[in-house]
This record gives structure tokens, sequence and C-alpha cells, in this order.
């Protein structure tokens, strides 16, 4: 089995190549060639056991490549933070142009490709493309994207996900922990898919879910809360 990694540097994505390395699937890590840590990245995906790859982020280009490689599941694991873009000089909406822009274009080169892959696209609870917010609106509206793009796929929308990052947020660490105090408290008075809906996950526990999901026979679903632990 090959599975293909969109976003293997970030937070889940290196979590979910660990685990499917682990797993003994041959796990191809891709890693934008512009990146300013690549060759550091190459190197830590490497030692995971992926194999690197760094084709640009154009349909054409993706479609070969995911037409080379005939992985069972594409991984889209792409996201941006407002931090992050001001490192990499993006500016404007930068979730219409990562989050949204980014996932077209996987989706795009999974359907020229001929091959059908299953999409795995890590959304987010309460995306929705009328959501005033314009991270939920652009994933809503990503989550369309995948939805029609004519091949199979799963959608995970998790909550707030907690643990050691390497940009250190501090206010979702709280807000995990608040959140996580306040949904205990409903879970007692009787909230308890409340509960499971919202609490926090960690990138070990929701990797784990993507995998499983994305090897399931089950697909063209969206699955949130109970069903991403």
């Amino acid at each position: 089995m090959t599975a293909y990694v969109l976003g293997a540097t970030g937070f889940v994505g290196r979590e979910t190549v660990r685990q499917l390395c682990v797993r003994g699937t041959k796990t191809i890590a891709h890693v934008r060639p512009d990146s300013k840590k690549l060759e550091e990245w190459r190197g830590k995906l490497a030692e995971l056991g992926a194999e690197v790859d760094t084709t640009v982020w154009e349909p054409v280009a993706m479609a070969a490549k995911i037409r080379a490689l005939a992985p069972q599941q594409i991984y889209i694991l792409i996201g941006t933070t407002r931090s992050k873009a001001k490192a990499d000089s993006l500016e404007g909406n930068i979730y219409e142009a990562v989050d949204l822009g980014l996932t077209k274009i996987a989706a795009e080169a999974a359907r020229a490709s001929e091959i059908k892959p299953r999409l795995v696209y890590l959304s987010s609870v309460g995306a929705d493309p009328t959501a005033r917010s314009a991270y939920l609106n652009a994933r809503g509206r990503a989550e369309e994207v995948v939805k029609t793009a004519g091949v199979p796929w799963v959608i995970a929308r998790p909550s707030i996900i907690t643990g050691e990052r390497e940009d250190g947020r501090f206010g979702e660490r709280t807000a995990a922990v608040v959140g996580d105090g306040l949904l205990a408290f409903a879970g007692v008075l009787g909230g308890k898919k409340l509960r499971a809906r919202y609490r926090s996950t960690t990138p070990d526990v929701l990797a784990s879910a993507l995998i499983r999901l994305g090897e399931a026979p089950e697909h063209d679903r969206v699955f949130d809360g109970i069903d991403l632990r």
C-alpha cells in the first residue's frame, strides 16, 4: 500500500507520516520545493522512513506525480496560520490561498491522474462555506471541492488539536484546557454528544484515526467527535 501525504511537515502531517511508516506503508511525504527548511525536512522525514517528494504545487505536475506513485490514499493535511503566513510572506486571505487553494490543486490533480485514490481531508469542526470566519469559510469550501472531485473521499472534522508545536500556540492550549473543562461539566449534565464532538484531541490520536478512516471500506462520509478517537 502507498500513501501520499500533502502537508507532511505540519503538526498532524508529521505524526501521520510516522505512523504510516511504522505500519509498513510506503509513504511519500510532500515538502514544498521552495521551503526554507527543505534539507532539514528531507532528513527528518527520511529518518521516519518516508520518501520525500518536492513536486511543485501545480495541477498538471501533481497529477503526473500521483499517476506515477499510484497511491491508495492521498492525505490532504494542509493549512496555515497568521504567523506562518507572515514568515512565508503571504498576504491577503491566507486561508483562501492555502487551505482552499492548495486543496483545489490536490483534488484536481487526483481527478486528472485517473487512478481514483481516496482523499483523506483534514478539515475542522464548524467548517461551513457560509461561515463568517475566514478560516471556517475556506475549510467549508475546501470540503465541497473534495466532495466533488470525482474520487472516493473521507473528511475529518476535529476540534482543537493540542500538543507541542514548533510555533508554541499558548492561546490554543489555554482554549483546549478551558474548553475541555466546560465540556466535562456539560457531560455531567447530559451533554455527552456535545462533549464528544468538541473535546480537544492530540496529533497521535488524530493521525491514527485518519489512517483508519483512509483504509476503511466506507467512504464519502464526514467524521467528527468519537469517530476521530
